[in-house]
Order: structure tokens, then C-alpha cells, then sequence
């Protein structure tokens, strides 16, 4: 799995997530993630914190370097995980996954 982290302001996540209507979105990227699929998790940072991830629905790097989803795909992460601004996207690290798949396993849970 290929996951990208997406780091933007809070003005930008808040509109990828429907603020003005739409119900799909897109982020064009400067060069297209190596592995990454349709399925995969788009995850957005926000003020040194992962919010969340949408789950890309298109993805098509031969034609047109752009990510798809659609914004009822957002899953808000219920603790944060801290992460250093960047720009650009970045692949989710080892400790990032970890943090992913115990909160994952915690909501279950509850």
C-alpha cells in the first residue's frame, strides 16, 4: 500500500472537503507517487497535524498527474498525529502507519 500525505492550510482542506458544494475533488501533484493506486489513502496535514484522508477514486499518472476523490470519502482521524510541514506530498512513514493502524484498531473498538 502507497498511501501520500498532503500538507495544506486549513482554508484548502476545509474546501476539499465540500465546503463549496462539489462533490468531487482533485489535487494536481508535480510528478506522479510511484505504486500509488485508485483505493489508496489520500492523507491531508494541517498545522503540523495528519487531520484525516479522503480514498482516491481516480489516478491515472500516464495521462494526467492527478488525484481524485470524492469528498464523502473523508475519515476524520480522532487523534492527530504530528508530522513537520512540507510541501509537496510525502509517503507515509513506518511510525505514520503505526499510529494509523492503532487508531483504526481503537475505533473499531469503541
Amino acid at each position: 500500500m502507497t498511501d501520500i500525505i498532503i500538507y495544506t492550510t486549513p482554508e484548502v482542506l476545509a474546501h476539499k472537503k465540500g465546503a463549496d458544494g462539489f462533490q468531487k475533488y482533485y489535487w494536481n501533484l508535480s510528478k506522479p507517487p510511484k505504486n500509488f493506486k485508485v483505493g489508496e489513502k489520500i492523507f491531508f496535514a494541517v498545522k503540523g497535524l495528519i487531520q484525516g484522508y479522503f480514498i482516491c477514486e481516480e489516478f491515472n499518472p500516464e495521462d494526467e498527474e492527478m488525484i481524485i476523490w470524492d469528498k464523502d470519502s473523508w475519515t476524520e482521524l480522532k487523534i492527530k498525529i504530528p508530522i513537520k510541514p512540507f510541501q509537496g506530498f510525502k509517503y507515509k512513514t513506518e511510525g505514520e502507519r503505526v499510529c494509523v493502524k492503532k487508531q483504526l484498531v481503537l475505533e473499531k473498538v469503541s
